[in-house]
C-alpha cells in the first residue's frame, strides 16, 4: 500500500484531461451557487421557521442543527453502495442531491405540519453531507494537482457570496410576510435539483479501476487502516475538532448569556459571530487556496491550528470588545483555511483511486466529533467555567500540532524509503 501511494503522488502531476478539468470546474461553479443557497436554510432559516412558526423545543432544533453531522456519519457507506451499483463519483453524488431535493420538497409541501417540516429539512440538509467523499474523488481526478487548491477556493468564494446575497434576499422576503416561508423551501429544493444535474454532467470518474463491483461496507476502513500517516493525521483532526467545535458551540451563548457577564445586544452579537468571521473567511479564501497548492499541507494544517489557539484565547478570556472582535476575525480566517484542508487534504496523501475511501473515513470521524463536541462544551462550562473550556481547547489544539508534526516526519520517511526503491 505504501508503494502505491508514492507512485500515485509522483505519476500524477498536472495530468488532468483539459476537457474534463474545464467542464468539471464550470459545473462546480454552478453547484457552488446552489450550495450557497442551500446553506442559508441550515445557517438561519430552518431554525427561524422552527421557532417562529412552530415554537419548536430544543430537541427539534438540535435535530436540525445535527443534520449535517448525521450525514457525515452516513458517508462511510456511500462509497461501497456506489461501487456495488457501478456508479461513477459524479452520478452517485447527483443521486444523493436528488434525494436532498425530495427532502426539501417534502418540507415545502408539508410546511404547515412541524413533523413533516422537520423530517424534510433534516433529510434535505443531512443527505448532502453524505456525498462529500464522492465530490472530493472527482475533484482529485479531474483537477490538475498544481491548481486544485486555487480552483477549489474560487468555488468556495462563489458559495460564500451567494449565501450572503440569498440570505439577505430571503430575509427581506420573509420580513414582508413570514407565512411565505414555504417558498424558500421550494427555491432550495430547486437549487438541489440543479446541483444534481451538474453532478450528473461531471465527466466520468470511476470509483474503482477494476471491473470488480463487490465492495464490503467497511472496505474503506480496511483500505485506510494500514496507512500510518493517514491515521496519525486522522487522530490529529479528531483531537483538534473536539476542542475547536466545543468552544465554537459557546460563541453565541458567551456573548448573550448574562452568566458570562457580557450580554451584548442582538446586532452586536450578529456582527461578532456572523459578519466579521464571514468577511475574513471570504477575503482569505484565495490566499488559502494558493497556499494549499504551494506549501506542504502539514505546515498549513499547523498554521490553521495555531490561529485557532490565538482566536480562542482572544475571544473568551479578556472579556473586552476589541479582543473579542479580533478573535472573531481570526476564527473566520482559520475557518477559511480549515475548510480547504477539510475538503482536500486527503488528495495530497491517498492514491487517486482510493480518494473516496480515505475521505469517507475522514468525514465519518468528522460526524462523530460534530455530534459530541457541543455537548462537551456546554457541559464543561456548566461543570466548571469558560476558562476550563479555553484550557481544554488550546491543549487539544497543541496536541494536534504535535501529532501533525509526527505525521509529517512519517510522511518524509516514507518518501525517502520509496525514492530508494
Amino acid at each position: 500500500p505504501t508503494r502505491t501511494v508514492a507512485v500515485d503522488l509522483k505519476d500524477s502531476p498536472d495530468d488532468a484531461n483539459p476537457g474534463h478539468f474545464r467542464t468539471t470546474f464550470r459545473l462546480e461553479l454552478v453547484r457552488a451557487a446552489c450550495l450557497g443557497t442551500i446553506e442559508t436554510i441550515l445557517a438561519t432559516f430552518a431554525i427561524l421557521i422552527a421557532v417562529n412558526r412552530f415554537e419548536s423545543g430544543p430537541a427539534v432544533k438540535a435535530l436540525i442543527i445535527a443534520a449535517p453531522a448525521l450525514g457525515l456519519l452516513g458517508s462511510l457507506v456511500v462509497v461501497p453502495l456506489a461501487v456495488r451499483n457501478g456508479l461513477s463519483a459524479g452520478r452517485a453524488s447527483g443521486t444523493i442531491s436528488l434525494i436532498s431535493c425530495v427532502g426539501f420538497a417534502i418540507a415545502a409541501a408539508g410546511a404547515e405540519t412541524e413533523s413533516i417540516f422537520v423530517t424534510g429539512v433534516t433529510l434535505g440538509i443531512g443527505i448532502l453531507a453524505m456525498a462529500m467523499p464522492l465530490q472530493t474523488h472527482y475533484i482529485r481526478r479531474n483537477y490538475p494537482n498544481a491548481k486544485r487548491g486555487r480552483l477549489f477556493s474560487i468555488t468556495v468564494f462563489v458559495r460564500a457570496v451567494t449565501s450572503m446575497i440569498v440570505s439577505w434576499g430571503f430575509g427581506v422576503y420573509l420580513d414582508a410576510d413570514f407565512n411565505r416561508f414555504p417558498d424558500l423551501l421550494w427555491v432550495v429544493s430547486g437549487a438541489a435539483t440543479i446541483a444534481a444535474v451538474c453532478q450528473f454532467l461531471v465527466p466520468e470518474v470511476p470509483l474503482r479501476v477494476s471491473a470488480e463491483k463487490r465492495h464490503p461496507f467497511l472496505e474503506s476502513v480496511h483500505v485506510t487502516r494500514h496507512d500510518k500517516v493517514f491515521i496519525r493525521l486522522l487522530i490529529a483532526t479528531m483531537v483538534l475538532g473536539i476542542g475547536v467545535l466545543s468552544s465554537a458551540a459557546l460563541r453565541v451563548d458567551y456573548l448573550a448569556n448574562p452568566v458570562h457577564g457580557l450580554q451584548f445586544d442582538v446586532k452586536t452579537i450578529s456582527l461578532i459571530t456572523g459578519i466579521i468571521p464571514s468577511l475574513t473567511r471570504l477575503l482569505s479564501t484565495f490566499f488559502w487556496g494558493w497556499l494549499f497548492d504551494h506549501v506542504s499541507f502539514f505546515r498549513i494544517r499547523n498554521i490553521v491550528n495555531s490561529i485557532f489557539i490565538v482566536a480562542t484565547l482572544l475571544y473568551f478570556l479578556p472579556n473586552q470588545m476589541l479582543p473579542i472582535l479580533i478573535g472573531s476575525g481570526l476564527f473566520g480566517l482559520a475557518r477559511g483555511g480549515g475548510e480547504i484542508m477539510f475538503s482536500l487534504w486527503v488528495t495530497k496523501l491517498a492514491p487517486a483511486e482510493k480518494i473516496a475511501d480515505y475521505m469517507s473515513v475522514h468525514t465519518f470521524c468528522a460526524g462523530l466529533r460534530a455530534l459530541s463536541a457541543p455537548f462537551i462544551g456546554f457541559y464543561l462550562v456548566q461543570w466548571a467555567n469558560v476558562s476550563a473550556l479555553v484550557a481544554m481547547t488550546c491543549s487539544l489544539a497543541l496536541a494536534a500540532i504535535f501529532l501533525v508534526q509526527s505525521g509529517s516526519r512519517l510522511f518524509q520517511e516514507r518518501e525517502r524509503s520509496e525514492s530508494r526503491i
